[in-house]
């Protein structure tokens, strides 16, 4: 579903107005924090930040928008759920069997792992 909406003034701050059917359908928007991250020339992710929520230092907006979606469709499409077949799991070793790796390498300080 797409909502329109248009850019405001709220006083001295600029705002986005959307239409009443957004909150109405999701009202994690309607109040509370909001976080919005461009992620390229015309679109931006926002979302609602819970309360408990930390910081959010280190998350990936894009990746976690996916997982969302996909637990949201999980759920609502249970019968659609398929395991993996042999067939994939064996192209997907075959894409990446060669690749060797050391679990010791310094990766540099620019890498966490959670």
């Amino acid at each position: 579903m797409i909502y329109k909406g248009r850019a405001a003034t709220t006083g001295n701050s600029q705002s986005m107005a959307f239409e009443r059917a957004l909150f109405r359908a999701h009202p994690e928007f309607a109040s509370g924090r909001l976080e919005a991250q461009p992620i390229s020339a015309h679109y931006m992710l926002v979302r609602a930040v819970p309360d408990a929520d930390e910081d959010g230092v280190g998350d990936d907006p894009v990746l976690d928008a996916y997982l969302e979606f996909l637990q949201e469709q999980m759920q609502l499409h249970p019968r659609m759920i398929q395991g993996l077949s042999a067939d994939s799991l064996q192209r997907a070793r075959d894409l990446v069997g060669h690749i060797e790796i050391d679990p010791d390498e310094d990766l540099g300080d620019d890498v966490t792992i959670d």
